[in-house]
């Protein structure tokens, strides 16, 4: 899924943020469908080196085949989910809850490391498992009637919806328009928002020492979602919404970062994009200001005041420990010198389509990895402390599936990419970090697939 992610160092160290075009309507979910018009186009592809060692494959895959194939078994998992996989997603709930209950039955203890990690593994798994996967639509076909946990029902539309079904700093709605169109539709493309190496291209060529940069990393991955992340697909909301009403936005204005100094400060800025200092605080950080920090801990303090003191500072403690928790494992998706970046787009669920997905993502240590058990308790840990982001490579391939079908995927994909000699990169989430923050200093760099060697077929132009 995700990120959304780094975008923040963008916000403190450089300038614009990433072209932000949208995909077209049909593929929108309605929710969020944007009135915009796309056509297929025969591009003219410019002189690169032919493709050899690590890239030779780019020269001889049969992307008709490979399509064929992609497409098939993810049709084939979609079709056999079912009550396995709800009763699946209701584990997980329990899992993630339990996290929750416990840290906030201990919060009223100072400095409590029991109840921060209880309170940040809640926080991070509410949104990057169950806000994530449902918000894809991922078990739509599986509705019992209730809507819950549908894509249309699911943290939408009123305070109490956000606040029983998940309540963190970004506005569900707005994060639905900027990862769930943007980045899944242009992976990779100068068009996604989440590309890394683009948005902190200041900090890569800002003259400070590295080992001072790797230390303004690690205060990025403190407080991304608060600083950037939540001001910053807020105004995509604005925009996709003024859009709707036919009022045009400028490309310099869509792509200007919009942090929280910004939308709490700058009135003209907050004008633009018809909202205001109060209307974000009402709409999108108040609501979880309230819930989490006044509220959340307000029962301890009818016993001792020392007590809710206690429990507000583990609640910011849990609070920063999250943002790192969701920072490692969602930063890292997309990010490395063995992911590829694209510099034309193509057709949605194309062979191109799937050969993004795949080339410009990562997964990490799966419970599920080859010659294991496809399901089980200790699959479900692993997975459930990676976020189920460890599976980001079929996720990219079949947004709309579900946690279960991701881990009976995982083995089948990797056997066609070695069918195909796609890479198929898997590696520990620690390994990836480390690769993702020397992208992000500017020591290393992402593999560009040049444009000669793309599949002229598949070729899109997004308007």
């Amino acid at each position: 899924m995700g990120i959304f992610l780094v975008v923040g160092a963008g916000a403190l160290l450089q300038g614009p943020s990433p072209l932000q075009l949208q995909r077209p309507a049909s593929a929108v979910p309605l929710r969020t469908a944007l009135p915009i018009r796309s056509v297929a186009t025969s591009p003219i592809l410019q002189e690169g080196p032919e493709p050899t060692g690590y890239d030779a494959w780019a020269a001889t895959l049969d992307y008709d085949q490979f399509r064929k194939e992609v497409n098939d078994l993810g049709k084939s998992l979609e079709k056999g989910q079912g009550e396995d996989d709800v009763k699946h997603l209701h584990r997980m709930i329990r899992m993630s809850n339990m996290c929750g209950l416990i840290g906030m039955l201990t919060m009223w203890m100072p400095l409590n490391p029991i109840a921060i990690l209880g309170l940040s593994t809640w926080t991070c798994t509410r949104w990057t498992m169950i806000g994530h996967h449902i918000c894809h639509g991922g078990y739509n076909r599986q509705d019992d009637g209730s809507g819950k946990y549908t894509s249309t029902g699911f943290a939408l539309g009123s305070i109490y919806r956000r606040t029983r079904d998940w309540m963190d700093w970004m506005l569900p709605e707005a994060w639905n328009v900027e990862h769930n169109n943007l980045h899944h539709y242009r992976l990779g493309e100068s068009g996604d928002p989440d590309l890394v190496e683009r948005n902190l291209e200041l900090m890569r060529t800002f003259p400070l020492p590295r080992p001072l940069k790797y230390l303004a990393v690690a205060g990025l991955a403190a407080m991304w979602k608060w600083y950037y992340y939540a001001p910053n697909t807020y105004k995509q909301l604005k925009i996709r919404d003024l859009k709707q009403q036919g009022i045009e936005v400028s490309e310099e204005d869509a792509h200007q970062p919009f942090t929280l100094p910004v939308a709490l400060l700058d009135m003209k800025e907050t004008a633009k994009y018809q909202t205001s200092p109060l209307d974000f605080i009402k709409r999108v950080m108040g609501p979880f200001i309230l819930m989490r920090f006044i509220l959340l801990p307000a029962p301890p303090a009818l016993i001792n005041p020392l007590f809710y003191r206690a429990a507000v500072v583990n609640l910011l403690l849990a609070d920063v420990v999250s943002n790192i928790h969701s920072f490692i494992i969602i930063a890292t998706n997309h990010a490395g010198n063995d992911m590829y970046k694209f510099s034309k787009s193509v057709i949605p669920k194309s062979g191109s389509f799937y050969r993004n997905a795949i080339t410009s993502s990562v997964n990490f240590r799966t419970g599920n990895g080859v010659g294991k058990k496809v399901h089980g308790f200790r699959a479900d840990v692993n997975d459930f402390l990676h976020g189920w982001l460890n599976y980001q490579i079929e996720h990219h391939c079949w947004p709309q599936l579900s946690m279960l079908s991701y881990q009976k995927a995982a083995p089948q994909l990797r056997a066609i990419c070695e069918k195909h000699g796609v890479p198929y990169v898997q590696e520990n989430v620690f390994k990836r970090l480390k690769k993702t923050a020397d992208i992000m200093v500017g020591a290393t760099s992402m593999r560009p697939f040049h444009a000669n060697w793309e599949h002229p077929p598949d070729a899109f132009t997004w308007k």
